[in-house]
């Protein structure tokens, strides 16, 4: 209830965890209400090391590697994945872009599930990524204008969608059906290496993911691209940080 007076020790568990209750709405809670971990059948030392596994790795780690290692079944390795991801989603909304941009667009597919997702990321900072329902009016534009700060020099390719973007920003684009791959401070490898590395983790390490999980694992990639400069026990910290928000 928001309460953070008349809170008493309620009982014991067999795990040694406490629950405490709240004289203000006579509910009962524990210390992992509302984390990540809350009614885990998995101890939480499984979950410590599944996590620094998870970071330790090159990007990501499957099911199958992650149950070997903390000795659980697979579906409980793949869920506990699942729930780690899921929290992460929250996290990229807190960032804004700002400085020189590149954004582009990349096919998803799964059989016959395809996906589109723009791609809009910092040189030599951070990305974010959005899955779009088409490529049509404010598609494209609009996750610039809610993420991006104004006045950003922003490097596209040619496509007619992006013509928008001026004049809140400084708009160029390259022709590269002509053969334009760079102009003065206007390229987007940037970008065309981050989408490499995505691809090459869900093709390597997951051989492919369904289109409703494609926000989840973009957002775990998302989490370790934007703090690769931080060392393994700030980025542990950091991810704890948000897995134990409600």
């Amino acid at each position: 209830c928001g309460a953070i007076n008349n809170i008493i020790k309620y009982s014991i568990q067999k795990n040694g965890v406490y629950r405490y209750e709240c004289k203000n709405c006579t509910k009962t809670f524990n210390d992992l209400t509302g984390t990540v971990f809350n009614k885990t059948r998995i101890p939480l030392w499984k979950w410590i090391y599944g996590i620094i596994l998870l970071l330790e790795s090159t990007g990501s780690i499957s099911a199958a590697e992650l149950s070997r290692n903390i000795s659980i079944s697979h579906r409980s390795a793949w869920l506990l994945l699942r729930k780690i991801r899921l929290f992460l989603e929250y996290y990229q909304f807190d960032i804004t872009l700002k400085g020189v941009i590149e954004s582009d667009e990349a096919w998803f597919s799964h059989k016959n599930n395809q996906q589109i997702v723009l791609g809009i990321v910092e040189r030599q900072g951070k990305v974010k990524f959005f899955p779009l329902p088409d490529r049509k009016g404010n598609a494209v534009i609009y996750p610039h204008l809610r993420f991006v700060e104004k006045q950003s020099f922003i490097c596209t390719d040619s496509f007619p969608g992006y013509r928008g973007l001026f004049p809140r920003f400084i708009h160029h684009s390259l022709n590269k059906s002509r053969g334009e791959w760079k102009r003065n401070h206007v390229w987007t490898s940037t970008i065309e290496g981050v989408w490499g590395m995505v691809k090459g983790i869900i093709r390597t390490i997951h051989h492919g993911i369904k289109k409703k999980y494609l926000t989840e694992y973009l957002a775990l990639f998302t989490f370790n691209y934007n703090n690769r400069d931080l060392p393994i026990v700030d980025k542990f910290s950091l991810l704890l940080q948000f897995l134990c928000q409600p």
